[in-house]
């Protein structure tokens, strides 16, 4: 029970690791909870496998059945969860980082967010992005608007695109905080995928990885990985809280660009490490 309850609380922790959740403190803070409910789960089992072992069972005469050939099921979760835990460290490191995500962190803290606001007057000479979509190019311009939370209070929202030349009583997507005038507004690429080409990489990648590895696993060794070593499993453990630490300073510090991914591909490798030293102790 306790088994499959560690399976279930990892996987929620890491699915909602790999989604592009919004850069505010909420999501952080989920994050956390997650990885900390995963860890106690953990804790559980192997409390629980440690105890079971030292009881010890009771011999009765049963009749003799031949060996069962080891399941698949475990194999093909492990095939899946190890490229999910680097997807989702990899997936830390995509975002808005240095001054620009200084300034997402500020709106958030003061209550701001993502709204629809119509254009007064364009501030500049549109220029096309290069961008078509069914058929329509893209524009942007600097551009006036007004802020939903004051009809006299205005703002410039430099390179705001627009399906189409920008006209007035158009609309663009702006984040800003009404209660934080001072930091002005900015224009926000909303969507899904706003994170750019790198969230589809890494959700590319980890989905090759894990249906790949669903082959090369060997079902004998997996399940012999399963029985429970301290000096094994302790260590594993310790590796992939390592891979945790590593995206802290991310998650409570606006790192530079560099510094961000370096270490989320540092916790990425950390499954793989764990993984590789558990099954060359087996």
């Amino acid at each position: 029970m306790t088994g499959i309850l560690m399976v279930a609380a990892v996987s929620v922790t890491l699915i909602v690791g790999i989604l592009p959740l919004p850069t505010r403190a909420e999501a952080r803070d989920l994050r956390l909870a997650l990885f900390g409910c995963s860890l106690l789960c953990v804790l559980m089992w192997m409390t629980v496998s440690v105890r079971s072992r030292r009881a010890g069972g009771v011999e009765v005469d049963k009749p003799v059945r031949p060996a069962r050939r080891p399941s698949r099921s475990l194999p093909v979760l492990l095939a899946v969860l190890l490229p999910l835990a680097s997807g989702a460290a990899l997936v830390q490191a995509v975002g808005p980082d240095g001054e620009p995500g200084r300034w997402v962190s500020e709106v958030y803290t003061a209550g701001g967010g993502v709204r629809e606001v119509p254009i007064e007057r364009t501030a500049s000479e549109p220029w096309p992005t290069g961008v078509n979509v069914n058929g329509v190019d893209e524009y942007a311009a600097d551009v006036v608007v007004t802020r939903f939370d004051d009809s006299s209070r205005r703002t410039t929202v430099r390179g705001a695109r627009t399906l189409g030349v920008p006209d007035e009583g158009d609309t663009v997507t702006v984040m800003y905080a009404p209660g934080r005038p001072g930091l002005g507004g900015r224009y926000h690429d909303s969507g899904f995928f706003s994170g750019g080409l790198a969230l589809l990489w890494i959700w590319a990648v980890a989905l090759f990885v894990a249906a790949f590895g669903c082959g090369i696993f060997d079902r004998a060794g997996v399940h012999a990985a399963r029985r429970l070593r301290g000096e094994v499993h302790g260590v594993a453990a310790l590796v992939l809280c390592l891979g945790v630490l590593l995206l802290l300073p991310g998650a409570f510090f606006q790192t530079p660009t560099w510094a961000g991914w370096l270490l989320a591909l540092a916790a990425a490798c950390t499954p793989w490490l764990a993984l590789t030293w558990v099954m060359k102790r087996v």
